[in-house]
């Protein structure tokens, strides 16, 4: 049966009263219009799509209740309304995204540090557990940043000798550090799992 003859309020009236093809025929009627008024704002076809469904599936749901001057005013701006709803919620979404990533950036950074922090710290300690003159060895090397060369000359001894307290030194720290790690090893997996 064709319905199109029938006007806006008619069409409400048999709507209120439970007629769902009275409701098809609204929903045929406006829902390109609709469509397009959602598409201009929204810029995206298939939330411009949702927010028009749930707009006329609110229309349908609310039937009873509902008491409209002019149905193409009425939905509108319902659609215009759920338009800004929608533009307001991805906006605070977007927000929210964005400073969810900064801040697990920040924590990131601020773990690094720590770790870094901390690893130096046991190094330094390392350092200074071992014997004397390798201690001041690999210091001149690797904290004042002189060469072999210098070292040597430095506290009058062979480049042999120095070469030999540096690498006396670097396996001593390998070996502290290999004990370290798997110190903590046990502890990161009780604290992932």
């Amino acid at each position: 049966m064709d319905h199109s003859s029938l006007d806006d309020s008619e069409l409400l009236c048999l709507m209120q009263t439970g007629k769902e093809w009275a409701f098809s025929e609204i929903y045929r009627r406006y829902w390109e219009r609709l469509l397009a008024v959602g598409y201009y704002h929204m810029k995206n076809k298939e939330a411009a799509k949702e927010i028009v469904h749930d707009v006329l599936l609110s229309l349908w749901l609310r039937r009873e209740t509902l008491v409209i001057q002019s149905l193409p005013a009425y939905l509108g701006t319902a659609v215009k309304f759920s338009v800004l709803k929608a533009i307001t919620r991805e906006k605070r979404q977007q927000e929210l995204l964005a400073a969810n990533n900064t801040t697990l950036e920040t924590v990131a950074e601020e773990e690094e540090k720590l770790d870094a922090k901390f690893l130096k710290d046991f190094l330094a300690g390392e350092v200074e557990k071992l014997p004397e003159k390798t201690r001041l060895v690999f210091k001149y090397s690797r904290e004042e940043h002189l060469s072999m060369v210098e070292v040597a000359d430095k506290l009058d001894i062979s480049l042999k000798t120095v070469e030999y307290h540096i690498t006396r030194a670097l396996k001593s720290l390998r070996s502290s550090l290999r004990r370290f790690y798997i110190f903590l090893l046990p502890a990161a997996f009780t604290i992932i799992f």
